[in-house]
């Protein structure tokens, strides 16, 4: 019933707001559904670590040259950037798609499993790429008719928070500028149902390394975990569940590196900036006060060593307003709270323009389908492939002043 539903969704069963430019998209889109669905099976058989999407990028950039794309191949490593210019004058706009696996020992319970051993998509980036991919055969077909301009992001390397500001450096939007960027990420929500926040949506990570040398380095070490521990304000636990975005998770650890040389590690993750601004005070202050004759610590601080996500609200209240529209109240939530130990790079592209990440529905209650990113038994409804596509469809021509 529920995939009959959403079925319907995608057809267009309720009736679109859009113009003959919106249906040609999502025609084009549902007359590739089998195709899509294929593509994604595709690249799970075949994930790629981070900084080693070779495969995933070629298959990527023959399907944007053959659509008519202005294809760019590796932008900050095996980046793929490709640009679809309309047949009307209008803006920029930009959707990012990261393309990477990770390594994963856990058995693959679908009948379409990984063929790498040890590594799988356990993160939803299969189904990022492939949206990317529906987008571009819908825009594609409706390129006479498009006001501005499409520019997809296939970012490499996100799962190590490298990619995109690679893809930045390498001049990922050299010539662009885009008025406005997106991204979708799988999450743990009914398929069909979005989620997305007016600011942070994923929290930001600081990064912090103290390397501490001489005769009492270790117990100097030690000291500096215990004083630094209680800037935590989360448990592990607790980080793994929704809290408000000024708490504080701290990653810790002391290890030895050799004879009278010890490192202190630690990630700080909140949603508020004034937050990590405040543990970065504290661990300048610690470090300072706990340094001895003969012994040393050197503090190498981080901030937005990951940026996480925060999002434009402008952008965030056009787009919830168009899909609340569209698919009804109920099946587009507006989040206020984060998950520490989830977060994402995608915020150097928002840096560079104003957007907005929104969070893609794949779990399926009826079909026991949890959808929870990086978990060991993480399987996606494939309905979330025509849902992102048809909800990104509408999120992007209301930016190219569609209406």
């Amino acid at each position: 019933m529920l995939v009959a539903l959403l079925h319907g969704l995608v057809l267009g069963a309720q009736a679109p707001a859009g113009d003959g430019l919106e249906r040609t998209i999502v025609a084009r889109i549902e007359a590739r559904r089998a195709e899509l669905i294929e593509l994604r099976r595709d690249l799970h058989r075949h994930p790629e670590l981070s900084g080693e999407e070779v495969r995933t990028a070629q298959v990527v950039a023959e399907r944007m040259t053959a659509l008519g794309f202005e294809v760019r191949t590796g932008v900050g490593g095996h980046g793929v950037v490709a640009r679809l210019a309309g047949g009307r004058p209008g803006p920029v706009v930009a959707f990012r798609a990261d393309m990477d696996a990770v390594r994963s020992q856990d058995p693959d319970p679908v009948e379409f499993r990984s063929v790498v051993p040890g590594v799988r998509h356990i993160c939803g980036h299969d189904l990022h790429t492939t949206i990317g991919v529906a987008l571009a055969e819908g825009f594609a077909a409706a390129r006479a008719e498009l006001p501005g301009t499409l520019l997809l992001l296939f970012q490499p390397a996100e799962e190590i928070g490298r990619g995109a500001q690679a893809m930045l450096a390498d001049g990922a939007l050299d010539g662009a500028a885009p008025a406005a960027v997106f991204a979708l990420h799988a999450a743990p929500l009914e398929v069909g149902t979005l989620a997305t926040a007016e600011g942070v949506l994923m929290a930001g990570r600081d990064r912090i390394a103290v390397e501490v040398r001489g005769p009492e380095a270790e117990e100097l070490a030690q000291a500096l975990a215990a004083e630094l521990r209680p800037l935590g304000t989360l448990s592990q636990a607790q980080a793994f569940g929704s809290v408000a975005l000024e708490e504080v998770f701290l990653d810790l650890r002391a290890e030895r590196v050799a004879a009278e040389h010890w490192r202190v590690l630690a990630q700080a993750s909140s949603g508020s900036r004034a937050a990590r601004a405040e543990v970065r005070q504290a661990v300048e202050a610690l470090v300072a006060d706990l340094g001895r004759p003969g012994t040393t610590l050197a503090l190498d601080y981080t901030p937005r060593f990951l940026p996480g996500v925060e999002n434009d609200p402008a952008r965030v209240q056009a787009a919830v307003a168009r899909l609340r529209a569209e698919l009804g109240d109920e099946r587009v939530q507006l989040l206020t709270e984060v998950v520490p130990v989830f977060s994402e790079d995608f915020g150097w592209f928002l840096d560079r323009a104003p957007g907005a990440m929104l969070f893609l529905g794949v779990a399926n209650a009826a079909r026991g389908l949890g959808g929870m990113p990086h978990s060991p038994d993480f399987v996606a409804d494939e309905e979330a492939l025509l849902a992102g596509a048809r909800a990104m469809t509408w999120v992007l021509l209301d930016a190219l002043g569609t209406p």
